[in-house]
Order: C-alpha cells, then structure tokens, then sequence
C-alpha cells in the first residue's frame, strides 16, 4: 500500500478538522497524512499491509528528522548490518583473488561461495529491512505522538537540523565497523610479537598496529615480568619449605592474564602444602557424613528402603504422589539403577543437609541485617552465575577427587536459593506481627524463633526444594570428578557414545527430582 499525502499528489492540502488538528500540529510536514494515519491507528482500523513507502525509501535519515531514537536505531543497524555484509563481499572476492594467485584451489571455491553467500544476505537484509521499517514507521511514530500530547516539550515536526547529530552518530560507528568487516583480524600471536617489537624500539607499519589495536583482540596493555616458579618440597625432617626458581633469562614478559593465574596457582599450592590438615580434616567429616547417610539408603534392603520412602511420601503427600513415586521407584529399580540411585541419594542429602545447616542462619543474617545483606549478596551473585564446571577446580585442587570435593562443589552451587528464600521469608513476616510479638513481651530469640521463622516457614521449604533440584542438576558435573551416582553413567554413556544407556540415565535422574519436588511441595502446601 502506497501512502502519499495530498501535497504529494499535487493537490491542495486536506483542511484539518477538530479530530485531526492535534495529529497535523504534532507532525508539521505532510500533517494530512499523518492526520489520517494516526486516525486510523486511533479507531484500530489501520491496514496491516499499511507501509510508510516514503519512510522505507529515506530509511534511517526520515527517522532523525523527525526525531524518533527507536525508529532511528532500527533503521540505522539494519543498514549497517547489510553494508557489513557488502564490505565482505569486497574482503572475500580479494581474497578469492590472492589463493587463485596462491594457486589454493580449495579456497577459491570457499571464498567466492563466501562472496556469494554475503551478496545474498546484503540483498534481503537491505529490502526487506527497509520494508520492515516502513511498517513500523508510522505505528511507532504514534506512540512518539502519544508522548507529545502529554507533554508538547517532546520533540515533533521535521527538522533537517536534526541530521547532525545523525550525521555524529554514523561517523562514530560506521567507519570502524565497515572497515572491520574488510579486513581479515589479525593473529593474537602476530599482536603480541608486535607488541614485543615495538617495546624492543622496531618499527610497525601503522596499518598494522591499527589493526591490532582497533579490529583484533583487545590489546594487550599490561606486561609483567614473570614469577618465580614456586616448590614446596619437604626437607630431611620432612617438613615442607618454600623453594623459588628465578625464571630463566631472555623469556619474554607475560600478560596479566597468565601472571594472575600463576599467582593463584602458587597461593593454592601454599595452602595445601602448609594447611593441608586443615583440608583433610573437613574430607574426613565429608567422608563420615556420607558414609552415615549412605548406610541408611544403599546399606538397608531395597524392599525396606522403598517401602519406607513410599510410607514418608503417603504420610507428608497423600496417595497420588505415592502412586508417582512408586512408579519412579520401580523405573529405578526394572533398570538396574537402584543402587546408584540410592548413592545418588545419599550425596544430595549430605549436600543438601550442608546448605541447609548454613543456608538457614546466613539467610536469616541477610533478612534482618542491611549490612548482612550488602556482604552476602554479591557472594550469592558470583556462585549462581559462575559456571558449574568451575566449581570444579577449587575443590579438586584442595580436596583431590572423589565424592568428598562433588559434595562440596554441589553445595556452592545449590546454597544460593537456600539463603535468599530464607532472607525474602524473613522480610516478608508482617511488621504489625512482630510488633504484637514484642507488646506481649518476646525477646529477640523469642521473635525469631516463634513469629518470624514459623511466618517464613512457606519461603524456607521453598528454598529446601530448590537446594535439592539444585543438588539434583549438579550430580552429573559432580560425576567427572569422581562423585559417582547416576551421573557417572551419565558421563560414561557420553565418553562411550551410548545414547540409550545415557538417556535412561538421565530419565532416572530426572524421576528422582520429580519424587522429592512434589513431595516437598505437596507436603508444604498440605501444612500451610
């Protein structure tokens, strides 16, 4: 659908009623037009084809003049995006040129299927962008009217002026980004021996330290001399010492990235080399709790032990979640995973017995304390956003493999919702509550203890049921460093490219989730 204004027809321009003034004060030029259009927008009776073809046409440039961000940003990254793509097809075809000079016959035909492929996409992205922005030209320029009609200080009309900073804009972006996608990046190594050059007083061409600087890698800014290799042997008597090793001359300086990982690496070292009882100390409590928890669940006779997870489940959940439960067992049970099912098990509750024993007070700790909660918080924020994997090499490196260091990775990774549902119980407790608590003469263990906790009660189980599916994910992470269970046939079916023995694996994993999620909701909604 083609949108012109009467002006643009040649004809004079359509008077402006009562109804359409404000849409013709808000738009100056070409008001007729838009006086119906938004109309139309108004009454919902808009066209859906309805294209703003003068807007599609001008593109990015329509959109400053009538000072619209949204539409500008829109339009603008849609053209750059296809003129990237044309700036390949110029760096491929050159280099489609350079391997038929190379005699590389396999590259010619990689690069110039390149060329053609960005040609393409240069193409549609250009046309179809533009349509896309004439569609939306009007209906967001609408809402930019909706804005100036409470408030006549927002921009409106057309003004040419505006292009500057359109103009400031492009220059500050474009240049760099076409000239990116002409050029192939450089090698970090070829940067970094240029880096070595230019200390050592040789001379660069400056194209090449433009690249490196602009379009590679972000450049390294920061050399350190190396570190003393560190040691921590033991002497005659057997007791450890520190021995350093300069390092040897004429090695080059390192980046902060590797003398940053060195110096952890050695602070590692010295801590388990000097305070290594300390570490085998908590490995002999992990190894006593899960081998009490493990004789309850792979020690006791599958019938006793299913009866009695079906009996806990009829008596916390009812008789439909017994039924689930029971097929679940029996799932593990016909599949031969009973028994590291039950292992499984034994490493989530020891998990999550852990996390709830210091999950509960530091919760509480950030639900009363402002300052609790500014120590806390970003603590919280760096275990969930960490990666699972890294949990990993900490435990590894103070605590060896086995499932002592699975325990304690899983815990790091499932504590977080413990301490925040608790925090968000306790904040949530009725202040007129407390308040009546107090009247009546409770003390501050007393509040806690027989108003706040019970009042949070819903929140903490929350936060028990999100530490044991927690616990639940971890276990096939946990496996690779020796923690055993489900998900050490989990990560062996996916070394051996077993697929059917992985994927019941994972049934079974995820079946035991199930069971204790709808126990612990259940149970919880049942109570409250």
């Amino acid at each position: 659908m083609t949108d012109t204004t009467p002006e643009q027809m040649g004809g004079a321009p359509a008077a402006a009623t009562d109804e359409t003034k404000p849409f013709a004060d808000f738009a100056d030029k070409s008001g007729g037009y838009f006086a119906q259009t938004f109309l139309s927008i108004q009454k919902a009776k808009l066209p859906s084809t309805h294209i703003n073809w003068l807007a599609a046409i001008a593109g990015f440039p329509w959109a400053a003049i009538r000072a619209n961000k949204m539409l500008f940003w829109i339009g603008f990254l849609i053209d750059l995006v296809a003129a990237v793509y044309l700036m390949q097809v110029w760096k491929f075809s050159r280099a489609a040129e350079q391997a038929v000079i190379d005699g590389k016959d396999f590259l010619v035909v990689r690069y110039e299927d390149w060329t053609m492929s960005s040609l393409w996409a240069a193409v549609i992205i250009f046309v179809l962008g533009r349509v896309l922005f004439g569609w939306l030209a009007d209906r967001i320029y609408f809402r930019q009217y909706n804005v100036w009609r409470v408030d006549h200080s927002k921009p409106s009309g057309w003004d040419m002026k505006r292009l500057i900073w359109a103009a400031v804009i492009v220059a500050m972006i474009a240049p760099l980004m076409l000239y990116r996608a002409s050029q192939f990046p450089p090698e970090e190594r070829t940067c970094i021996k240029q880096a070595r050059s230019i200390a050592a007083g040789e001379e660069v061409a400056f194209k090449d330290q433009f690249d490196c600087m602009i379009i590679g890698e972000f450049p390294t800014i920061v050399w350190l001399e190396r570190r003393d290799t560190v040691t921590y042997p033991r002497d005659d008597d057997g007791n450890r010492f520190v021995r350093r090793e300069a390092p040897r001359d004429g090695l080059p300086p390192v980046n902060l990235n590797s003398y940053t990982a060195q110096l952890i690496d050695d602070g590692i070292g010295y801590l388990t080399a000097f305070y290594g009882f300390f570490f085998d100390g908590i490995t002999t409590f992990l190894r006593s709790m899960l081998s009490a928890i493990t004789a309850v669940f792979v020690g006791t006779p599958w019938i006793i032990a299913m009866g009695a997870i079906m009996a806990i489940s009829y008596t916390m959940a009812g008789a439909r979640i017994t039924i689930f439960v029971a097929a679940s067992l029996v799932y593990l049970a016909l599949f031969g995973f009973w028994q590291t099912a039950m292992d499984t098990m034994s490493l989530v509750v020891a998990a999550s017995i852990i996390c709830v024993v210091f999950g509960l007070p530091l919760g509480i700790w950030v639900g009363k304390s402002t300052r609790g909660q500014a120590i806390i918080t970003p603590i919280l924020d760096i275990m969930q956003t960490i990666p699972s994997f890294v949990y990993l090499l900490p435990a590894v490196a103070f605590f060896s493999i086995g499932k002592p260091p699975g325990i304690l990775a899983t815990v790091i990774f499932a504590m977080p919702p413990m301490v925040r549902l608790t925090a968000l119980g306790i904040k949530h407790v009725p202040e007129n509550t407390k308040e009546a608590a107090l009247a009546f003469g409770a003390n501050p263990r007393q509040l806690l203890t027989k108003v706040e906790l019970p009042q949070a009660l819903p929140s903490i189980m929350a936060g028990v049921n999100q530490v044991v599916m927690m616990a639940l994910s971890m276990v096939v992470v946990a496996a690779l460093i020796g923690a055993g269970g489900m998900g050490f046939i989990v990560t062996e079916a996916l070394a051996n490219t077993r697929t059917g023995a992985g994927i019941l694996a994972g049934i079974g994993i995820a079946l035991l989730a199930m069971m204790i999620d709808r126990v612990v909701q259940k149970a919880n909604t049942v109570k409250h």
